[in-house]
C-alpha cells in the first residue's frame, strides 16, 4: 500500500468513526511546471508542488466536505472528522443511496512517463524560447501568447465501501496564440500539442503553425446574411460535439436544465454521426481505468448512427434514476466535489477528405474555430466565427470578419451531410471535419 492510499483510508476511517454512514477520500501529490510567454517574451516560470486530501462524508444523504493541504496524520484525521460533522448537520437527501462498491478496474498503459517526470524547468523554458524564435522567423512583429507546461502526480481513492485504488500520471503541453498586425488589419490563430508520453509530444512547430495561420486571417471580409453550407474543421467540430455530449450529463437532465431531456434512445443527429468514448486507449489524454468514484470505465458509443445511447451518470445520479452507473464521475482535484465528465472521444470518419468536401461547395463557410457550443438548457447556438473562410467555387477564397452563425443543436446535428475521412489526432482523440447544410450566417460590414 502506498503512503497516499494509507492517507485516504485514514481520512475515511476518521469520517466513519465520527458518525458518517458513507465516506470517500481522494489524496493527491504532484508537481507542475508552467512557463508563460506574453507579448513574444518569456513572462515567468513557476514550479508548484501540491498535495492534499479531500473527504466526502454522508449522513442520511446529507453531505459534508472537508479538505486539507497537509498530509500529516493528525490533519488528515481532523479533515475526515470535520466532513462527518458537517454531514450530520446537512439537509438530508433522500436521493442519495450509497457510494459504489469496489470493482476490478482495467489497467491503462502509458499514463506515466519517466522522461516527463525527469524534465527540469530549463528544458521547458528552452521550448518556449524556441517557440518565440519560430514565430519571429515567420513574422518579426508577431505577438505570441501562451506557454508550455508539464505535470507529474499520483493519487489515491478510498471509500467506506472498500474502494482502494491508486495511480500515477504525467502530462506535457504547449499552447500558443499568434497575433499579427498589418496597418488596420488583424490576423490571429492558435495551435497546441499535448501528450502523456514524450514520444507523443512535438513542441517544434507549434508556434510556427500558429503564426503562419494567423497571417492567413489578415484582411477579413463580410459575407453578407444568408443561409450557407458549413464545413467545420476539427477544432470547430470538436467544440460542437463535445458540448452536445456534455449536455447529456444526468445531473443536468434530472434538473431539467438540458436540451437533451427525454432524448435518450432517440435520434438527435444524422445517421452519419457516431461518437465513441474510448477511456482505455494507452497514453490517451483523458484515459483512465476508473472514474472519480472508483467505478470501472469502459468503451461505449455515446451517439450511434445519430441516436443518443445514454446519459452520463455518476453514483448519485444513477441511484436517483434507478439505472446502472456509467462510470462518468469526475474529480478536478482534492477539493471534494464530484462532477461528470467523459474520456477520449472518437468520431467515426467518412470516405472523403476535408479538401474534397470543400471542393464540392459553390458557396459556403469554412469554420476552423468558432465557439459553436449550444446553450446547455435551450440548445440555441449564436456564435461568432473568429476563424473562418468564405468558400467559393470549391476553394477557400478569403477570411471572414464580423460573422455569426445562428442555429440550434438539433438543426446542426440533423443537417450533417458528411464526416471527413481525415482528422486531427491527439492521443486517444479522433476529430474529423463535418459538412453541415443550410445554416443561417449573418455578417455585417
Amino acid at each position: 500500500m502506498s503512503e497516499l492510499l494509507d492517507i485516504a483510508q485514514t481520512a475515511v476511517k476518521a469520517a466513519v468513526a465520527a458518525g458518517a454512514e458513507f465516506a470517500d477520500a481522494y489524496a493527491v501529490s504532484g508537481r507542475s511546471v508552467d512557463v508563460g510567454v506574453e507579448n513574444t517574451s518569456l513572462r515567468d516560470s513557476e514550479v508548484i508542488r501540491d498535495y492534499g486530501v479531500g473527504v466526502r462524508a454522508f449522513y442520511r444523504g446529507g453531505m459534508g466536505i472537508g479538505t486539507s493541504q497537509s498530509l500529516d496524520h493528525g490533519d488528515v484525521t481532523e479533515c475526515g472528522q470535520t466532513a462527518a460533522e458537517m454531514a450530520k448537520v446537512a439537509h438530508p437527501d433522500p436521493d442519495f443511496v450509497a457510494l459504489p462498491d469496489p470493482a476490478q478496474a482495467p489497467h491503462v498503459e502509458g499514463m506515466f512517463d519517466d522522461a516527463i517526470a525527469g524534465l527540469e524547468v530549463g528544458r521547458v523554458v528552452d521550448w518556449c524560447r524556441q517557440a518565440i524564435e519560430e514565430a519571429q522567423a515567420i513574422d518579426p512583429q508577431v505577438r505570441l501568447e501562451g506557454g508550455a507546461a508539464l505535470s507529474v502526480g499520483s493519487s489515491a481513492l478510498a471509500s467506506s465501501t472498500g474502494v482502494a485504488l491508486e495511480r500515477s500520471g504525467t502530462s506535457v503541453s504547449m499552447t500558443y496564440q499568434a497575433v499579427v498586425l498589418r496597418d488596420d488589419q488583424v490576423g490571429a490563430y492558435f495551435e497546441y500539442d499535448a501528450a502523456r508520453q514524450m514520444s507523443d509530444f512535438v513542441p517544434a512547430g507549434v508556434a510556427r503553425i500558429a503564426t503562419e495561420q494567423a497571417l492567413r486571417y489578415l484582411g477579413g471580409r463580410s459575407v453578407g446574411t444568408k443561409r450557407l453550407p458549413l464545413v467545420l474543421g476539427p477544432f470547430a467540430a470538436s467544440s460542437l460535439l463535445s458540448a452536445i455530449i456534455g449536455s447529456a450529463s444526468a445531473e443536468s437532465i434530472q434538473r431539467n436544465r438540458s436540451f437533451l431531456v427525454g432524448k435518450q434512445g432517440e435520434k438527435i443527429a444524422s445517421e452519419l454521426l457516431t461518437i465513441t468514448e474510448c477511456p482505455l486507449v494507452p497514453a490517451g489524454l483523458s484515459s483512465g481505468g476508473y472514474d472519480g468514484e472508483g467505478v470501472p470505465k469502459q468503451q461505449r458509443d455515446l451517439i450511434r448512427n445519430g441516436v443518443l445511447t445514454t446519459y452520463l451518470y455518476n453514483s448519485y445520479t444513477a441511484n436517483k434514476a434507478g439505472v446502472a452507473n456509467t462510470g462518468h464521475a469526475s474529480r478536478g482535484g482534492y477539493g471534494g466535489s464530484v462532477g461528470v465528465t467523459v474520456s477520449n472521444l472518437q468520431v467515426a470518419t467518412g470516405d472523403r477528405t476535408e479538401a474534397e468536401l470543400i471542393s464540392d461547395i459553390d458557396e459556403g463557410l469554412y469554420i476552423a474555430f468558432g465557439g459553436l457550443q449550444p446553450d446547455g438548457a435551450s440548445g440555441d447556438i449564436s456564435a461568432t466565427v473568429d476563424f473562418g473562410f468564405k468558400i467559393e467555387q470549391g476553394q477557400l477564397a478569403y477570411p471572414v470578419a464580423t460573422t455569426m452563425v445562428g442555429s440550434d443543436a438539433f438543426e446542426m446535428l440533423t443537417r450533417i451531410e458528411a464526416v471527413s475521412s481525415d482528422y486531427r489526432y491527439e492521443p486517444g482523440i479522433i476529430a474529423p471535419s463535418l459538412l453541415i447544410s443550410d445554416v443561417q450566417v449573418a455578417s455585417g460590414d
